[in-house]
């Protein structure tokens, strides 16, 4: 089976979970026309079957964030983290 259109596979470096939340750090690669590679992603069904979509895709609760810069994608991944447990509850 390859992957869905819009979707890669996703390499999760980090997981943890927020209030019920699973929120991701990973890399994959961003097919189309971007240098995007690492990720930040939450909820429950952002990562389906280890693929994740190649797009920005935010909402409370469920998104996905692609970086460039891995050090920007780690600290979105404190502070979504951080505004899930401060707006969860």
């Amino acid at each position: 089976m390859g992957n869905p259109c819009g979707t890669t596979k996703a390499n999760v470096f980090e997981s943890t979970e927020v209030k019920g939340i699973p929120v991701y750090f990973g890399s994959g690669v961003n097919p189309v026309n971007s240098p995007a590679q690492f990720f930040v992603a939450w909820g429950k069904e952002v990562l389906s079957h280890g693929l994740i979509h190649t797009f920005n895709v935010e909402s409370f609760e469920q998104g996905s964030q692609w970086f460039i810069d891995e050090d920007e994608a780690e600290a979105s991944y404190v502070k979504i983290q951080q505004l899930l447990a401060g707006q969860r509850g």
